[in-house]
């Protein structure tokens, strides 16, 4: 009798556990986009709730206008560092198109090179494959005039939409960022008692934390990926260390992409140009990113957020098979809400935490 009520316990589990999942994943597919601005809202206000309570207490200063200070200074800090890093960007962006004759050059001087060596080795007249390139090449130009121009023109009108709704959409996540900090207090002492509330609120919390630990865990990674980057640029001579460093670490936060896209052809490239010295750094700079990503990534994140390293990965994986590109970062924060939901439902009388945290 004790073993059929185990095996039914166990059925329960299992179906309650089957069920959830299904009830996240069908939020993320059909309703994330709806309901995203407001989680970012969320948790912009986890953020300044402290410092606003502080302003209030010893401040008397109303919520409404401290938390609306304080998310104009955020804003205020992370656009400015933002300006200010674009316009190192577009500096060296500049200067490689500036000198981008200079490399043309340079790769004609190698394709001449390239070109008379399978003339010589397939047995064709001097010049046989130049013409052959040079051909195609106008004909590729010709395409990029005649269908690619219209295309980002048209674009260019996207990318303006984009924009001004982007600005809008943050806009709504300042104001109910700054409504939510200035409403919770008034929601705690309404429905103080609320088995309900007290339940969302659990999770609510849990979940913050977890979101925010997975986004820092990203951001760090990411920052010294770039750091290792630009220094091997640097020692390297590159002109534009930041602006490839920056954008190799961005690579190698993607999934299926990774750093190894631009380093590895270039430490291929290197070695058959002789430049051993760059192939080195180059490559030392590959090992040491890989290790990085593949020790920080799991340990950091799975010890924050109360999952183990292998689970993590393997929500990762999966979020990439349902979602995507955006199953990256989908596919561990499904695995967090699924977990808290559960312990939040089973695990009433523990921390969320410390429920089954294995």
């Amino acid at each position: 009798m004790k073993r059929w009520e185990n095996d039914r316990l166990n059925l329960k589990l299992i179906a309650s556990l089957i069920i959830i999942t299904l009830i996240v994943y069908l939020l993320f597919r059909f309703m994330l986009g709806l309901i995203l601005p407001f989680i970012f809202a969320y948790f912009l206000s986890w953020i300044i709730r402290p410092v606003t309570e502080k302003l209030y207490d010893k401040l008397k200063i109303p919520r409404l206008v401290g938390s609306t200070l304080l998310l104009l200074i955020l804003y205020l800090v992370f656009g400015t560092a933002v300006c200010m890093l674009v316009n190192i960007l577009i500096k060296e962006a500049i200067a490689i198109i500036k000198n981008l004759p200079v490399y043309f050059e340079m790769i004609a001087g190698r394709l001449d090179s390239v070109c008379n060596y399978f003339d010589d080795l397939l047995g064709f007249d001097g010049g046989t494959v130049r013409a052959f390139i040079d051909e195609n090449i106008l004909k590729l130009l010709n395409n990029v005039k005649e269908r690619l121009m219209p295309e980002l023109t048209q674009h260019t009108f996207t990318i303006v939409i984009w924009l001004v709704g982007f600005i809008s959409i943050m806009l709504i996540v300042f104001i109910a960022a700054v409504l939510i900090t200035k409403e919770i207090p008034a929601f705690r002492e309404k429905y103080d008692g609320n088995t309900i509330y007290e339940e969302f609120h659990r999770i609510t919390e849990s979940l913050s934390e977890a979101g925010m630990a997975y986004l820092r865990t990203q951001f760090i990674i990411m920052m010294i990926v770039a750091v290792i980057c630009v220094i091997a640029l640097v020692i390297i001579k590159n002109d534009y260390a930041l602006l490839l460093g920056l954008g190799i670490a961005v690579l190698d936060a993607l999934p299926l992409i990774g750093i190894g896209l631009v380093l590895i052809p270039w430490i291929i490239i290197s070695l058959i140009q002789g430049k051993l010295y760059v192939a080195a750094v180059l490559f030392t700079a590959f090992l040491l990113c890989q290790i990085i990503r593949e020790v920080l990534e799991p340990k950091l994140l799975g010890n924050r957020i109360g999952i183990k390293p292998l689970y993590t990965l393997m929500a990762m994986y999966a979020g990439i098979k349902l979602f995507g590109v955006a199953g990256f970062i989908l596919g561990p924060v499904g695995l967090v809400i699924i977990k808290t939901i559960y312990k939040a439902i089973f695990y009433k009388d523990m921390p969320i935490e410390e429920a089954g945290a294995d």
